[in-house]
């Protein structure tokens, strides 16, 4: 018998003075609730007996109305962490990826006024303080993010811009420490890389930086070619053959750092120079006045320099200069902060820039 025809046998069966009481009120009452609990009372019978059913057999010597064992809280899924964090951090990537640097920077140093103990916050002040060559700040910051032991997600870049701040103040060694340091935690980046490749050429260790500037090209090259990366590297590499007082090297480099990017203005002016010593005046005033096209495409202007003059050198398109800063987001990748190309190493003692 199913539990449907148990419950209208059972309630068909109800006793007879029920069915003879006189038409009252309250005997009607009195009958419906009757009915109503004798209903109810099967229907737990009958769930009871389905549950019952339905459960798994008790185990030899275990008594049904045992209570299960407390389950324990579950544990954290594999290879997720925690760490001090605020989402006023997250605007400030936000801001520098439209390269408001001062705004991410002013934005970090309130959270840690707040909550000195969130050091994704120094982090992320030292590289915004890197992107406007405030160094010596964004060093202090870096350093205090490199000593951290939470897990971040932009420490493991961190090294890479400490990086940078330590070659523009001049430090070599610490440099070279902190890029290999980011090597280790992103093996084959390449503007780390080159870096290194712009420490040894410093340190005049030219070989090992010819091998360097190599590795970063390569870096920049595959799988996707990055055109100014690549440019840059090239121009630096035509530092390095003219240390080593190949004029001709230096030329053919510059000519593919253009190749790949002629919206470099120091790259621009790195070929007037080499133009200048192999007697090609012509061409060394038409690179000088593409240098100046780009300059003035970027709001800047070369010292001491005049008004480029028409039909004075090949048309740089205005849409080739960059408009802002790199504006990489650190959390996805270690946007580049590497300097311009000049002919000269950076000083040897720390400096303000």
């Amino acid at each position: 018998m199913n539990t449907s025809t148990a419950l209208n046998s059972r309630s068909s069966a109800a006793p007879a003075a029920d069915r003879t009481m006189p038409f009252t009120a309250a005997s009607k009452a009195a009958s419906t609730a009757y009915r109503i609990t004798r209903r109810s009372a099967v229907l737990a019978t009958a769930l009871a007996a389905c549950c019952i059913a339905a459960a798994p057999p008790v185990g030899e010597g275990k008594s049904p109305t045992t209570p299960p064992a407390a389950v324990p809280p579950s544990a954290p899924a594999a290879g997720t962490t925690s760490y001090p964090d605020d989402p006023r951090l997250d605007a400030a990537l936000g801001m520098m990826k439209r390269g408001s640097f001062d705004v991410a920077a002013l934005a970090a140093s309130t959270v840690l006024k707040a909550r000195p103990d969130v050091d994704r916050a120094q982090a992320i002040l030292g590289i915004a303080l890197n992107k406007q060559k405030k160094y010596e700040e964004a060093r202090a910051a870096l350093e205090k993010a490199m000593a951290s032991t939470q897990p971040f997600p932009e420490r493991r870049h961190v090294a890479h811009f400490l990086g940078w701040c330590c070659y523009h103040l001049g430090d070599y060694p610490s440099a070279r420490a902190a890029f290999e340091a980011h090597l280790k935690a992103a093996p084959g980046e390449p503007d780390s890389t080159f870096g290194l490749a712009l420490v040894a050429l410093g340190e005049d260790r030219l070989d090992e930086a010819d091998a360097l500037f190599a590795a970063a090209l390569k870096g920049f090259s595959e799988p996707t070619p990055k055109p100014v990366d690549q440019a840059r590297v090239l121009t630096r590499m035509s530092d390095l053959a003219l240390r080593r007082d190949d004029v001709a090297a230096a030329e053919q480099l510059l000519d593919r750092a253009i190749k790949a990017s002629p919206s470099q203005h120091e790259t621009w002016a790195k070929v007037a120079r080499v133009k200048d010593r192999l007697g090609k005046t012509a061409e060394a005033d038409a690179a000088r006045a593409n240098e100046q096209r780009v300059l003035e495409a970027l709001g800047r202007r070369a010292p001491d320099a005049a008004p480029a003059q028409p039909g004075a050198a090949p048309k740089v398109s205005d849409s080739a200069a960059p408009s802002s800063p790199s504006t990489s987001s650190p959390s996805t990748s270690s946007p580049s902060t590497s300097p311009p190309a000049t002919t000269t190493p950076p000083p040897t003692a720390p400096t303000a820039p």
